[in-house]
């Protein structure tokens, strides 16, 4: 009897078991019936039912033209060509990844790892030019995107629905955050959170509920942070957010004294409404992008994190591993060791 003789559920069983590398490169030039079977909802059900699951940390170029990679702890996978757009910013989007692009128009794209494949989306409802977006996150099926108009301050939001493939414009900001140019954020248990606000809020977050469509005031900082001024460059390059087990984590140089600046993670508390150090150590490198799926944590820098003044070397990506205190170092591509990258988790099907 042959494999595809078998029925449906059996055969995707048998799939499901299959990793991804020959999912990918083996199975579908195989024939027909296997390749649009590994495609399918079913499948996908019956390999996360199974426990089969894998997921890899989507690399791309900084501003670098269509150089992308899923990177696992074996080995790492060109995907195929992107559109013509150099990414500024990467989010998981469900399974798939959304990347933004940068000037000279509003250009978007998702990627789906299970069929390696590339296609643009609708365009922003602004329809306008834009330097630099604020920032770009995912919110459960949807992505948030922060930006301003030819150099202008933040004052944009607009949300892209991934179900609808449509863009839709949401509240302004609060009043607090009129004269902001730069910031970051982060999702962190439904919310939207944003940090890394520049030099006058610095020390400052805030939350938007989408589903009240409000926005609050977060907690402050922990501490002081190293670097922090408008002389200073502003501290966003080491300032890095996640979200662990649904709660806000920040992991950034903290100044404790006058002479004693430290590269530290904090867990927010909602229940108690305080700080704790995160139960896990710092990354070798100060992490300049990262990522979370499935309460592991990704970085990737180009700085060692026992001493921010320390040249910037060859890009290097840590995973930690859930109740790890090891960071496990992932080969990056030769392709991209000599520019910066950014990470993103993206589960494989």
């Amino acid at each position: 009897m042959s494999l595809t003789a078998l029925p449906n559920d059996c055969l995707l069983a048998c799939l499901a078991r299959v990793p991804y590398a020959d999912l990918r490169n083996a199975i579908p030039g195989t024939c027909k019936s296997l390749r649009d079977a590994v495609a399918s909802a079913a499948f996908r059900k019956t390999r996360e039912a199974g426990g089969c699951t894998e997921w890899a940390v989507f690399a791309s170029v900084l501003q670098a033209g269509p150089e992308c990679f899923l990177v696992q702890a074996s080995a790492s996978y060109r995907t195929s060509r992107p559109p013509e757009l150099e990414c500024w910013f990467t989010e998981r989007l469900g399974d798939e990844v959304f990347a933004l692009g940068e000037d000279p128009v509003f250009c978007t794209a998702r990627f789906d790892p299970r069929q390696n494949r590339w296609r643009e989306t609708a365009p922003s409802t602004y329809g306008h030019k834009f330097s630099d977006p604020l920032t770009c996150l995912a919110l459960g099926n949807t992505i948030a995107v922060l930006s301003g108009e030819d150099g202008r301050m933040i004052d944009r939001h607009e949300v892209y629905d991934a179900s609808q493939d449509a863009w839709s414009r949401q509240p302004a900001f609060p009043s607090e955050l009129a004269s902001v140019f730069d910031a970051k954020a982060v999702e962190a248990n439904g919310k939207l959170w944003l940090y890394a606000v520049d030099y006058e809020h610095v020390q400052e977050t805030f939350i938007y509920d989408p589903e009240a469509r409000t926005w609050t005031a977060g907690p402050r900082l922990p501490h002081e942070l190293y670097g922090e001024g408008p002389t200073e460059g502003g501290v966003h390059w080491h300032l890095t957010a996640f979200e662990l087990r649904k709660r806000f984590c920040v992991m950034a140089y903290f100044k404790l004294a006058p002479e004693d600046a430290r590269y530290l993670a904090f867990i927010w508390d909602p229940i108690r409404g305080a700080w704790d150090e995160a139960p896990f150590p710092v990354p070798p490198i100060i992490c300049l992008h990262g990522a979370s799926i499935d309460n592991h944590l990704i970085v990737s820098g180009r700085i060692e994190s026992s001493d921010p003044t320390s040249p910037m070397k060859a890009p290097r990506l840590f995973v930690l591993r859930p109740d790890s205190r090891v960071w496990d170092e992932w080969r990056v591509p030769d392709e991209v060791r000599d520019s910066g990258i950014y990470v993103t988790a993206v589960r494989l099907g």
